[in-house]
């Protein structure tokens, strides 16, 4: 067997064991940062090829497979469960309180974050408030007559594998002002939660992973933008809110027929949207993933403490 044929459908079978791992709840999306980690194994089976003139026997390559099979599955399944919010020490803490900016009216958060677990939800009486578990944060707050613009980026390695050393952002934000919200983000689980939160515009771009939208109560005009890959994105709406969703991609799923919408191309409209006071209209793209649309007559602010 070609040493190209081999490496090649080694990668597939091993994307293929750590997506169905991840999706029976085993492992985390932040592992798939680490896989770049892994590049040396290749040099190793190049290695054993030259043996055999640039190819790997097929007994070899049987059990060359089985091994890395069982390995990547050991591993997924002895890492950090997705979604454990708990137990990890707070590195540092961030605040912007209501005093040190009293005329601000609107607030631009713009977040750039590697991988991990990352959560938003309303806050109480500050601007924005945040725990992080990885160490200091890079943060760039400005202020410029009633607009508030907060940057926030990691300072170093961002993402780890391991129950205590997981990378979480735990983040609040005022439900007293007007926000355009930007995450950027390699392999995440998450939920961003804006129940009663005014929202003008919110902007995704995810690489991998999972992904909660609770959306209740955000004012009479949201624009949703989300941009992800293989990922799972659930979105949490009211029955009273009218929902316009574009969607877009080439390999993805979604439930959208199941609710009954109306559908024009590639655009699904809830049948309560022109006269709904509030209205959310959404354009997601994904690469290879799954969207999944809920509609609750009432949702509560999930903070996770």
């Amino acid at each position: 067997m070609r040493i190209g044929t081999f490496i090649s459908g080694l990668f597939l079978v091993l994307i293929g064991i750590v997506l169905l791992l991840i999706n029976f709840g085993y492992g985390s999306w932040n592992i798939i940062l680490q896989i770049g980690q892994w590049w040396p194994v290749l040099l190793i089976f190049l290695g054993l090829s030259l043996f055999n003139s640039g190819k790997i026997p097929r007994g070899m390559a049987f059990v060359l497979l089985l091994l890395s099979v069982l390995a990547v599955g050991a591993y997924l399944v002895l890492a950090a469960p997705a979604r454990n919010y708990t137990g990890q020490p707070t590195a540092s803490t961030l605040v912007v309180s209501r005093e040190e900016y009293p005329l601000v009216k609107q607030a631009n958060l713009t977040v750039d974050y590697g991988g991990g677990q990352l959560h938003l939800a309303p806050g109480k009486s500050d601007i924005f408030q945040a725990e992080f578990t990885r160490g200091e944060i890079k943060q760039n707050i400005v202020a410029n007559d009633q607009l508030l613009k907060i940057d926030l980026s990691p300072t170093g390695k961002p993402w780890s594998a391991g129950p205590t050393t997981a990378n979480r952002w735990k983040m609040q934000i005022s439900p007293e002002l007007l926000w355009n919200l930007n995450i950027n983000a390699g392999a995440i689980d998450g939920v961003i939660d804006l129940s009663g939160v005014p929202l003008r515009q919110l902007n995704c771009n995810l690489g991998a992973g999972s992904m909660d939208f609770i959306l209740n109560n955000n004012g009479p005009n949201s624009q949703v933008r989300v941009t992800a890959g293989a990922s799972h994105i659930k979105l949490e709406v009211p029955g009273d809110t009218g929902v316009s969703i574009k969607m877009g991609g080439a390999l993805n799923t979604n439930n959208l027929d199941e609710l009954g919408w109306a559908k024009t191309g590639s655009r699904y409209q809830s049948p309560n949207y022109s006269e709904a006071a509030n209205k959310i209209d959404c354009d997601i793209q994904l690469s290879a993933g799954n969207l999944e649309v809920a509609t609750e007559p009432t949702i509560q602010s999930s903070i996770i403490n």
